[in-house]
């Protein structure tokens, strides 16, 4: 007996399997829904690793944007260094006294008419043995005639010694150089121009380096040096930004432009 399937229904291989078989049993109608049932459970999976890896790629991007923050301590410490000790001005030698030699008063002669001979003028022997002066006094013998008497020096006036011009770099001064715009500003450069090293962070290190520098007579930073350092990276930094500040108003003493060594703290610290 032959089975006309009508032309309206589709013949699948499931039709023709499960021909002359009980449909109702379970397998016909599992078989016929496996196509959809495994897209739909396909397309929730690819659905499920997707959100995960969205959201596992969201968290990290958001990891990376929570920068640990640095904060600069800039706080002004200034350090008490050694005066330099002051230098003993020599006291002015006294004049050496003018020793007291026979002297002989010489009168040129005059010629005039009549001429009354009031005083006779020394002779040859007599200058010979004495030194020409205005006056004659008793003394003893010079035996040096031709020598000139030393003039007798003034005492030497006690005044304030000047600063002379020199490359010394004076510790304290009556006016300090200061950075163009105060302390404030300096502390905006530094702030602005610092970066934390890579490493310091890695290895979580904190510490304060001191810098010394000298501000010259036109306002120019010299002669930068560490003198504490912390490592790291960490001195490195702190020199490459004290490299990079401007001119600084330079430092006065008695009115005058003059070297000054500086010294600043510069704190790092992790938070």
């Amino acid at each position: 007996m032959e089975t006309h399937v009508p032309a309206t229904t589709p013949v699948t291989l499931d039709e023709i399997l499960f021909e002359h078989r009980n449909k109702e049993y379970g397998a016909y109608e599992l078989r016929k829904t496996y196509t959809s049932t495994v897209n739909r459970a396909m397309w929730i999976g690819i659905t499920a690793f997707s959100a995960l890896f969205i959201t596992s790629y969201i968290f990290a991007h958001q990891k990376e944007k929570e920068e640990k923050k640095i904060i600069v301590d800039l706080t002004p410490e200034y350090r008490e260094l050694e005066e330099p000790p002051v230098e003993q001005i020599p006291e002015p030698e006294p004049p050496r006294p003018i020793e007291q030699v026979q002297t002989i008063r010489y009168v040129p002669p005059v010629v005039v008419e009549n001429p009354t001979i009031e005083e006779v003028p020394p002779t040859n022997e007599e200058m010979e043995t004495a030194v020409i002066s205005n006056v004659t006094k008793e003394g003893p013998i010079s035996e040096s005639i031709a020598d000139t008497p030393p003039p007798v020096a003034p005492p030497a006036e006690v005044k304030v010694a000047e600063i002379e011009e020199s490359n010394e770099a004076f510790l304290h001064v009556e006016v300090q150089p200061t950075f163009v715009g105060g302390a404030s500003e300096m502390y905006k450069f530094l702030g602005k121009s610092l970066k934390y090293p890579s490493a310091a962070q890695r290895a979580n290190v904190e510490g304060r380096v001191y810098m010394s520098f000298i501000v010259e007579r036109d306002g120019s930073i010299t002669d930068i040096q560490v003198i504490k350092a912390v490592g790291f990276g960490l001195d490195e930094e702190a020199t490459r930004v004290v490299k990079l500040m401007p001119k600084w108003i330079p430092g006065k003493q008695n009115g005058r432009n003059v070297r000054v060594k500086f010294t600043i703290p510069v704190t790092f610290k992790l938070e």
